[in-house]
């Protein structure tokens, strides 16, 4: 398949996957609450997320910026190659599976790091929970090795199609949930067993589903697994994944800060009384900031990934910075128009899809640094596939460090305005971080001899489109104060769409009376 075929594949699944997880997110809130005033909503992000994270912290970074160069490399060396091949595959497989066995005997703890300044009510509640999530651990492992060897042998459908179905078994237990036990927008002590299983139990399988899946795909390209021991032929990447491991414990350091300051802040509004942003209120807004990145950026950069690591392969670094700049135009095009969307339709379109606009305000704050976290994604992949996780460490290191500032600053916030103060944090951090991607790449280029091409066409171009952001967003922000929330959700599901189509229509108008062209080199690629 061509890169426009396989870059159209992976969007239409990542669109189907994401609207599945999206409706996954109105039930969940639905049967668990997603602020404040639900305690089961707050316990089950601490559990569930957990597993996320501390698979980015042992494995999903160095695997990304890892496997996919090095399974390319691997494909020009014959037999040697494959033994290596094998070799990091069982490290990486075996490895995982004796950590998740460890992480999950220590479940009291992780819940705790997550969550100090919860009573033990809370805490025991979200480790009953975590017990069932953290085996999630190997089957993420296990799904971003076995995607990574799909995509290096050009195989991208399938890894992009399995979230879907894991969506869907996601949808089923919550489902299943929903119309089978007692609510659950109780308090903790209402939670049973059986309720803990059926919720976090299916939340664990539709993750193992999702990773075995691919299975299927792997078997029709006649690769087989084959366990083989030792470290040989591993020696040169352990520069690379030790660069990347340090990137990774940043974040997670950062997170850590971020976790207990929304946390904490969500019980403090609980115990009040308040409906207020919490910890879940940030996920679920993280959610729907982060879907045109995983329709576009994702997608689009997945299929060149293999492409550039050929070049670097070849040492053509002028093919690499055009693919890197082919990349960036059109993740800078639909980022800015998607942000100018959320900035002025946040309240309203969280209020139609969950039936809470102080996730929308959250929403908000958290797209302004759409931007830049979507930039900053292509700009670190292009540094991997050249062998640099220097550079993407110094840009993960800086967006850590603004994000655990801006967590810690908003401590002095009141409770229910401390999680937008987080948003803040992070939005300037994710736009300071594209900034230190940008220059870092720039200076491994020009180490290497190649003059990377000037940027003053770029920088118009990033001009143009925040001016028509600007605008539109004004646009729409008027709009909804003119007209005014309707009660009901047809007229609010009626607005959003008249609403939302108003201001992207304005923003592709007022972008292009200014001179922008993004959407004609689209079409011509």
């Amino acid at each position: 398949m061509s890169a426009r075929g396989s870059i159209g594949s992976m969007m239409a699944a990542t669109l189907v996957s994401r609207a599945l997880g999206f409706l996954k997110a109105i039930l969940l809130v639905a049967a668990i609450g997603g602020t404040s005033e639900a305690i089961g909503g707050q316990t089950f992000e601490i559990a569930n997320s957990a597993p996320t994270y501390l698979f980015a912290l042992i494995a999903g970074g160095v695997l990304g910026a890892v496997l996919v160069p090095q399974i390319v490399r691997n494909l020009h060396d014959g037999p040697a190659g494959q033994e290596n091949t094998d070799r990091l595959l069982t490290i990486v497989l075996v490895g995982g599976a004796v950590a998740t066995v460890i992480l999950t005997l220590c479940a009291p703890g992780i819940v705790w790091i997550y969550a100090t300044t919860w009573s033990s009510q809370w805490r025991g509640l979200a480790t009953s929970m975590a017990y069932w999530c953290l085996p999630q651990i190997f089957f993420l492992i296990a799904f971003a090795v076995l995607s990574q060897v799909l995509n290096a042998r050009g195989v991208f459908g399938a890894s992009a199609w399995a979230p879907a179905a894991s969506n869907l078994l996601g949808i089923s237990g919550i489902l299943a949930f929903l119309f089978l036990l007692p609510t659950g927008l109780g308090t903790a002590d209402s939670w049973s067993p059986l309720m803990i299983a059926v919720l976090s139990g299916t939340a664990t399988l539709a993750i193992a589903i999702q990773a075995l899946l691919l299975l299927i795909p792997l078997r029709r390209i006649g690769f087989r697994i084959r366990f083989r021991w030792g470290f040989g032929g591993l020696g040169h990447m352990s520069t690379l994944a030790g660069w990347t491991l340090l990137g990774v414990i940043a974040g997670q350091a950062a997170y850590l800060v971020t976790s207990n300051v929304a946390s904490s802040a969500g019980k403090t509004l609980n115990e009040l009384g308040v409906d207020g942003p919490s910890l879940n209120s940030l996920s679920m807004a993280y959610l729907l900031m982060l879907l045109p990145h995983g329709i576009v950026t994702v997608s689009l950069t997945t299929a060149l990934y293999t492409r550039m690591s050929g070049s670097a392969a070849r040492n053509d670094l002028a093919e690499i910075d055009a693919l890197s700049t082919l990349a960036t135009k059109p993740v800078a095009y639909v980022a800015i128009a998607t942000t100018a969307a959320f900035v002025a339709l946040g309240p309203l379109i969280t209020e139609v899809l969950f039936g809470k606009p102080i996730i929308g305000h959250v929403l908000q704050v958290l797209a302004i640094g759409l931007v830049g976290f979507s930039q900053a994604y292509v700009l670190n992949r292009t540094s991997f596939a050249l062998q640099d996780a220097r550079g993407p460490f110094t840009t993960q290191l800086v967006i850590a460090g603004l994000s655990a500032t801006g967590a810690a600053a908003a401590l002095l916030l009141p409770p229910e305005l401390t999680v937008l103060g987080i948003a803040a944090g992070i939005s300037i951090a994710n736009l300071a971080g594209w900034l230190t991607a940008h220059l870092s790449l720039r200076r491994t280029l020009r180490n290497r001899g190649h003059v990377p091409a000037g940027q003053r066409p770029l920088a118009l171009g990033y001009a143009r489109l925040l001016a028509a952001a600007i605008i539109s967003s004004a646009a729409g922000l008027s709009l909804v104060a003119y007209t005014g929330t309707p009660t009901g959700f047809v007229g609010q599901a009626t607005l959003l769409a008249a609403a939302g189509i108003s201001v992207l229509t304005l923003f592709i108008a007022v972008s292009w009376i200014l001179g922008d062209r993004t959407r004609n080199d689209l079409r011509r690629r």
